[in-house]
């Protein structure tokens, strides 16, 4: 009893994560998506072999589904679903590691240039205000000598 509890349980954990990564399909970054097909491949063999693995305890469905107990029925199960399903989980992570380390190399850079391109930011505007005081003085020197040469009339 125990055993087809567990089957039920882990074939139903490999069918939400396969139906789950079925739906977030496209949504991923495009570094990401090569080794995503083999994640979805991976997941949905293992989903089939949890099911037939849940079918082989309904002596019933042997009548419907004529692979059950015999030896095409545990190839299916063993090699196809869970040998091959733990396959292409293996090739898409081996395909999805590079990219996830490349992508963070990538974010560090950005960090570092963002944090490069704020010091720069705060040298000019530093800059900015010492100019833009420097051209206020020079307008206030500038409106004085008009008034005073207003001041003293026309020569």
């Amino acid at each position: 009893m125990i055993d087809f509890a567990a089957d039920i349980f882990r074939a139903v954990i490999t069918g939400v994560i396969f139906f789950y990564l079925r739906s977030v399909r496209g949504k991923e970054s495009p570094h990401l998506r090569r080794g995503w097909i083999f994640f979805i491949i991976g997941f949905g063999l293992l989903f089939l072999g949890g099911l037939l693995n849940i079918a082989d305890n309904f002596p019933t469905l042997n009548k419907y589904f004529t692979i059950g107990r015999h030896q095409y029925g545990d190839f299916l199960e063993q090699v196809v679903g869970y040998l091959f399903g733990l396959l292409f989980v293996g090739v898409g992570f081996w395909q999805w590691i590079p990219a996830i380390l490349a992508l963070r190399a990538e974010e560090v850079a950005l960090r570092k240039s963002q944090e490069d391109l704020k010091l720069q930011v705060a040298e000019l505007t530093a800059e900015r205000n010492k100019l833009k005081t420097i051209i206020e003085c020079e307008l206030g020197y500038a409106a004085q000598e008009a008034a005073d040469r207003l001041a003293e009339g026309p020569r």
